[in-house]
């Protein structure tokens, strides 16, 4: 039987491997709590650690801190999967290549599914992260940028590391400011999925899945910036498998994707709301 030399474990990793290039999301977010992921439902717990208190040292007895953390639940509450048909699975593995270019495709669609889900939630933002919506226009995204600047310095966003995700529209409308810097000069951010440049210190990407909607009057766009201690993902690839189909004459190859994702600081989070 031709799948019987299938090797599940090459071609999860192949896969795991191709999903990390693809994803935009996957680098504007931390993977610190993945945990050990062994299916859907699972779920994963997250501490998050008291502030650390200072004071006044005029000699006397100190006083130490009892800490605490509170507990929050990543629930691995998404599962994908993609199945395709080939006319023989050892001749495909044997043509790696080949082989490769059929993860690749089924990443590319398992990645554009995971990023359309994080940008959905910009939702979860802080309140006082949210930018009024506007038209946006080649002469006023720049202000945009140091507005949305200012709130997460605010609140005390760590500066090293911020981030934002424009639309192809927006990204025509920054290149046309004095201001920002293009991916070309930042020697090896080039190198990263949809990274474009730099501008108030944000690190700049572009992506087609931010979040559309309408709020009663008008479409808008949302496009989220912050830091990665915002939300965090966890995923993994829980099955590849080949088995021959039983109508017709061909051999298919099947995966399994699951992940959860969560804003656990929504004040490194914002929202710059663009009217379409």
């Amino acid at each position: 039987m031709s799948v019987d030399n299938f090797k599940p474990t090459i071609w999860s990793r192949e896969l795991l491997f191709s999903l990390k290039k693809n994803l935009v999301a996957r680098q504007i977010a931390n993977t610190n709590y993945q945990g050990e992921i062994t299916n859907e439902g699972d779920t994963v717990k997250i501490q998050t650690p008291d502030a650390i208190n200072v004071g006044d040292y005029d000699g006397s007895d100190i006083t130490f801190q009892g800490l605490t953390s509170a507990t929050q639940s990543l629930l691995i509450d998404r599962a994908k999967f993609f199945a395709f048909l080939v006319d023989d699975v050892d001749q495909a593995q044997s043509n790696v290549p080949l082989m490769q270019a059929y993860m690749e495709e089924a990443s590319f669609a398992l990645a554009d599914e995971l990023d359309t889900h994080m940008f959905s939630l910009y939702t979860d933002a802080d309140a006082s992260n949210v930018i009024a919506k506007e038209a946006l226009t080649a002469s006023n995204i720049y202000g945009k940028m140091v507005e949305a600047k200012e709130l997460l310095s605010l609140n005390n966003v760590p500066q090293t590391g911020r981030w934002a995700v424009l639309s192809p529209a927006e990204v025509s409308l920054l290149e046309q400011s004095s201001e920002f810097t293009s991916a070309s000069n930042l020697g090896d951010d080039v190198k990263q999925t949809g990274i474009v440049g730099r501008i108030a210190g944000f690190q700049v990407f572009e992506s087609n899945n931010v979040a559309e909607a309408n709020d009663g009057t008008d479409d808008v766009r949302h496009l989220p910036f912050g830091h990665s201690i915002a939300w965090t993902l966890a995923e993994q690839i829980v099955s590849t498998e080949a088995g021959r189909r039983e109508a017709g004459f061909s051999d298919f190859v099947k995966g399994l994707h699951v992940y959860g994702t969560k804003v656990v600081r929504p004040k490194a989070l914002g929202d710059i709301r663009a009217i379409i």
